[in-house]
C-alpha cells in the first residue's frame, strides 16, 4: 500500500502557532513514549486556521507517520447535514487497504475492522467538522504509533473524559496579523498616510482567512486605488455571520464578494451556494455557469481553493456566505433551474459510468443517449471518487423539488452502492427516491425504486421491512402490467424468504418468477433472468443438499461467462464448486474473477475449497486474505 498523503500542504506563509503547534507535536510524541495512539482535539472558529495548524503540524516531520495521513469530513456544509458515520469509517477503510466490496454492513462492524486493520500501521487520522464525541468515537485507533485529531468549530467537552489532549487555536495577536500582511505584501504595503496598518489588521479580527482573502483585495487593486481601499477597510463595521463570533470572517467574505465583477459575483453565488458537495469538477461548474472560466478569477480572490487543474474546493464558511447572498439576491426559480442543471449533469454522468457496470434493465431517461461508456474499472473508480457529491445531489433534487432527477439518481446508484455495500448511502437516498417516485405518481418508477430500496434492507438484514418494499414492488408491477418488474419482485422475494430459512417458499417464489419469464417477459430478456434464477436455485438446493445445485449453477456460469458479468458469473462458479468439492477448476476461475473484482470474501471462499481439496500453494493466499478481514482463522493456517 503507497503511503497515503491526503492533507493539502500548509500556507508558505506562517505566524504566530508555535505554541498550539508545539502542543500537538509534544502529544504526538509523548503518546507514542507511553506505547498508545495519540488523540488531540483541536478547535477555533471557523477561518482561525486551524486545519492549516493541524497541516502544518503533519507536513512538518510527515516521517512520524509512515503510512502517512488519512482526513475524513464528518460533515458537509454544502447540505448542513452530518456526513453518514458508517459511509465516512467505510472510505478510511478503503483508504487502508480494504477493498470496497469486502466492508461489513454495520458501523460497530466498521470500526472493529479499523482497529485490527490499522493497529501494525503508523498513521495520522484527521478528523474535520467534528460536532460531537459520537462522531469521534468509531474512530479511536488503537495503534501505539498512530494518532487520531478531532477538528471543532468549539470544545467538545466529552472528548477530554476520552483522554483527548485539547488545544485551542485563536486569532492571532495584532502583531502576528501586521507580520502576516507585511511577509505577504512586503513592508510598505500600507500606502494610505491617514491610515495606521493596525485598523486594517483589527479589521480583519486576526482571522488567517479574512488577512489571506484581505491580501488578495489588495494585491489586485491598481495602485492608485490601494489608498482608498485600505481607507475602507479600516472604515468598514463588522457584521455577524452568525451568533458565534464569525463576523471578522463574514466581513472579509463580504470585502472580497464587493470587488468581483457582476459576472463573477453571480458565478460565485451559483457554484458555491448551489454545488451539493464541497468538492466543485470543473466538468459540473459548466453546467452551472455560463463562464466556468469565473472559478479561476474566485480563486484568486481566496473565495475557493483550485486544488486540481480541472477541481475547486468550496470553504464551508465561503458556501454558507454565498447560499445567503443566493437566498437574498436570486429567486427561487432562478435557483431551481441552477440546480436543476448541475443535477442533470450528475445524473448523466452517473448514468454513463453506471451503464459499465451490468446489463440489468433501467427505465430511467437518463439512459436514453449516453455517449461513450468507460471500463467497468474505470467507472467503479469515478463513481466511489464522486460519491459524496452524488449523495448530495439526491438531496439537493428533494431540496428544490426535482422528484424526477431524484429518483433516476437513485436508479442509476443501485449499481456502485450494491457491488459496494455503501448501505447507510443506499437507504438515505432512496427513501428519497421511493418518496419522490410517489409524487411523480408513475407506478413503473415506484416498483423500480421499492425494489432498489428493499433490496438494501435486505442486505442490511431488515428482514420485514425489505420483504414490504419487494410486496409494494410486486403490487406496483401488476398495477402497470410490468412483467419484468413482476419477475423481478417474485425473485427478490424469494431472496428474502431464503435469508429467513425458509427454503420451501424460496423455491416457490423462484418457481413463480420462472413461470413470469418463460410466458410474460420479453424474449431477449429472458437468457439473464433464467441465469439469475438458476443461481438463486442452485443456492438454496445447496443448503439443501440437492445435487441439482451443480447443474443450475453451472447453467448460469454459461450465460453469465458471455454476458461478462464477472460478479455473477464467480457467484455461479463458486456454487458449482461448493455443490462439487471435485470442480477445483470452477474454485479457481472464480477465485481470479473475485480477485479481479477487489471481492476478497468472494476469493477467500473460493481458496478454502482449494485448500480444502490439497491445493498447499493457495495457503499463503488464503491466510493474508484472513488477515485483511481480520478473521481469526489467519493464525490456523
Amino acid at each position: 500500500m503507497s503511503v497515503l498523503r491526503q492533507l493539502p500542504m500548509p500556507p508558505a506563509v506562517f505566524v504566530d502557532r508555535e505554541l498550539p503547534l508545539h502542543a500537538i507535536c509534544e502529544h504526538f510524541d509523548r503518546a507514542r513514549g507511553a506505547g498508545r495512539p495519540a488523540y488531540v482535539s483541536v478547535h477555533g472558529a471557523a477561518g482561525v486556521g486551524v486545519r492549516s495548524l493541524v497541516h502544518k503540524a503533519y507536513w512538518d516531520s510527515p516521517d512520524r507517520f509512515a503510512d502517512g495521513a488519512i482526513r475524513v469530513r464528518l460533515g458537509d456544509a454544502a447540505l448542513r447535514v452530518p456526513d453518514l458515520l458508517c459511509e465516512a469509517l467505510g472510505s478510511v477503510l478503503v483508504d487502508v487497504g480494504v477493498p470496497a466490496g469486502e466492508l461489513p454492513v454495520s458501523a460497530e462492524d466498521r470500526s472493529r475492522r479499523l482497529l485490527t486493520k490499522t493497529y501494525p500501521m503508523s498513521v495520522l487520522l484527521v478528523l474535520e467538522d467534528v460536532a460531537s464525541a459520537a462522531q469521534v468515537e468509531p474512530f479511536l485507533l488503537n495503534s501505539p504509533r498512530s494518532a487520531v485529531v478531532a477538528i471543532s468549530r468549539s470544545p467538545i467537552r466529552r472528548l477530554r473524559q476520552l483522554e483527548f489532549a485539547v488545544v485551542p487555536v485563536t486569532p492571532l495577536d495584532e502583531a502576528y496579523g501586521l507580520d502576516l500582511f507585511d511577509r505577504m505584501l512586503g513592508p510598505r504595503w500600507c500606502s494610505a498616510e491617514d491610515v495606521g496598518p493596525e485598523s486594517v489588521v483589527r479589521a480583519c479580527g486576526g482571522y488567517p482567512l479574512a488577512i489571506t482573502t484581505t491580501v488578495a483585495q489588495i494585491a489586485a487593486t491598481p495602485d492608485w486605488e490601494i489608498s482608498e481601499l485600505l481607507r475602507q477597510l479600516s472604515r468598514r463595521g463588522l457584521s455577524a455571520l452568525d451568533p458565534e463570533s464569525q463576523g471578522f470572517v463574514r466581513d472579509s467574505f463580504d470585502r472580497a464578494y464587493d470587488r468581483l465583477s457582476p459576472r463573477a459575483q453571480r458565478a460565485y453565488r451559483i457554484a458555491v451556494g448551489l454545488h451539493p458537495g464541497s468538492v466543485v469538477p470543473l466538468a459540473a461548474a459548466t453546467a452551472l455557469l455560463d463562464e466556468p472560466a469565473l472559478l479561476a478569477e474566485l480563486a484568486s480572490a481566496h473565495l475557493v481553493t483550485q486544488v486540481a487543474a480541472d477541481r475547486f474546493e468550496i470553504h464551508d464558511i465561503a458556501h454558507w456566505h454565498a447560499r445567503e447572498l443566493l437566498e437574498n439576491t436570486d429567486g427561487f426559480d432562478q435557483q431551481r433551474a441552477a440546480a436543476e442543471r448541475v443535477v442533470r449533469w450528475y445524473l448523466a454522468e452517473t448514468a454513463r459510468h453506471d451503464r459499465a457496470l451490468s446489463d440489468r434493465p433501467r427505465i430511467g431517461p437518463a439512459y436514453g443517449d449516453l455517449g461513450a461508456v468507460p471500463t467497468r474499472s474505470a467507472a467503479l473508480d469515478w463513481l466511489e471518487a464522486w460519491r459524496p457529491n452524488l449523495r448530495s445531489a439526491v438531496l439537493q433534487a428533494e431540496r428544490f423539488h426535482l422528484d424526477d432527477l431524484a429518483w433516476q439518481l437513485c436508479e442509476a446508484l443501485w449499481g456502485l452502492y450494491h457491488l459496494h455495500g455503501h448501505y447507510e448511502d443506499w437507504i438515505t437516498t432512496h427513501q428519497i427516491g421511493v418518496g419522490a417516485a410517489g409524487r411523480v405518481g408513475d407506478s413503473r418508477v415506484r416498483m423500480r425504486m421499492s425494489s432498489q430500496l428493499g433490496a438494501a434492507l435486505l442486505a442490511t438484514g431488515e428482514l420485514d421491512h425489505a420483504h414490504r418494499q419487494f410486496a409494494d414492488s410486486l403490487g406496483f408491477a401488476e398495477e402497470c402490467g410490468d412483467s419484468q418488474g413482476r419477475q423481478s419482485a417474485l425473485e427478490w422475494l424469494g431472496k428474502v424468504a431464503a435469508r429467513s430459512g425458509d427454503s420451501a417458499a424460496a423455491l416457490c417464489r423462484f418457481d413463480e418468477s420462472w413461470w413470469v419469464a418463460e410466458n410474460e417477459a420479453a424474449e431477449s430478456l429472458r437468457p439473464r433472468m433464467f441465469a439469475l434464477l438458476h443461481l438463486q436455485r442452485a443456492r438454496v438446493w445447496l443448503r439443501m443438499g440437492d445435487k441439482q445445485a451443480a447443474i443450475a449453477a453451472a447453467a448460469a456460469a454459461d450465460y453469465f461467462a458471455q454476458s461478462g458479468e464477472s460478479d455473477n458469473l464467480a457467484k455461479s462458479l463458486l456454487v458449482v464448486a461448493e455443490a462439487d468439492t471435485d470442480d477445483t477448476d470452477s474454485a479457481r476461475r472464480a477465485s481470479v474473477l473475485f480477485r479481479a473484482d477487489g471481492s476478497l470474501r468472494g476469493e477467500g471462499a473460493a481458496l478454502e475449497l482449494l485448500v480444502a481439496s490439497g491445493a498447499a500453494e493457495y495457503r499463503d493466499r488464503l491466510r493474508e486474505i484472513y488477515t485483511m478481514l481480520g478473521d481469526p482463522r489467519a493464525e490456523k493456517l
